[in-house]
């Protein structure tokens, strides 16, 4: 559109808009400056730490980011993604079972893996013993399998301890008390006993971070 604009009593003749700005193919007016994004300027690191924001996941927190010593505090401190102890654990459980058959006593000792996954507020954990399958004993007093597991896995800090269940593939189930302790972030102590009318059951292993 042109709009003209007469001046009376001069010669003169202004015309606004409508004229060539010099872009081939465009009409309008392009004479805008475009913000590319870039300031020059160095990404924020707002705690001062010399890690920005780009690469410190709490970047209000000066003791937190990469390469910075994990702590049990329920932060991320090293920006790895894992919390505190949080992660898969494995290890060996020396289980001794006495059971009682006839009003005879047999004893078992058993090599089990534990085998559990500890995150935000739970560590889910599984002990399994799988008795000799040749011991006609040891499969008609505590079963093919023997499991421990954890009745709640509510966990917070440095110790889980609560009540285990401790389950028969023969159909029968018991508690026994348990406790896990971390003496560091990559590792742990488990310890377990029972003692019913017929079975006691001792189990303890050190437990790893995987």
């Amino acid at each position: 559109m042109m709009w003209t604009l007469l001046t009376l009593g001069c010669s003169t003749t202004t015309v606004i808009g409508g004229g060539d700005t010099g872009d081939a193919g465009d009409t309008g007016d392009t004479a805008i400056a475009v913000d590319s994004g870039d300031s020059g300027e160095a990404p924020r690191d707002l705690d001062a730490d010399g890690y920005d924001y780009t690469v410190d996941c709490l970047d209000l927190n000066a003791d937190v980011h990469p390469g910075a010593t994990e702590i049990w505090n329920g932060l991320d401190d090293d920006c790895d993604g894992v919390i505190d102890a949080d992660g898969a654990w494995s290890g060996s459980i020396a289980v001794t079972a006495t059971a009682v058959y006839e009003g005879r006593p047999y004893s078992f000792a058993l090599s089990c893996p534990f085998v559990g996954t500890r995150g935000l507020d739970r560590f889910d954990w599984t002990v399994t013993c799988t008795p000799d399958p040749e011991d006609e004993d040891a499969q008609r007093m505590l079963g093919s399998s023997l499991t421990i597991t954890p009745e709640d896995a509510a966990v917070e800090g440095q110790t889980w301890e609560g009540t285990a269940i401790v389950a028969s593939t023969s159909g029968w189930d018991t508690d026994a008390a348990a406790e896990i302790g971390w003496s560091t972030l990559d590792a742990a102590r488990f310890v377990s006993s029972l003692s019913a009318f017929s079975l006691t059951l001792d189990a303890k292993g050190n437990l790893s971070r995987d």
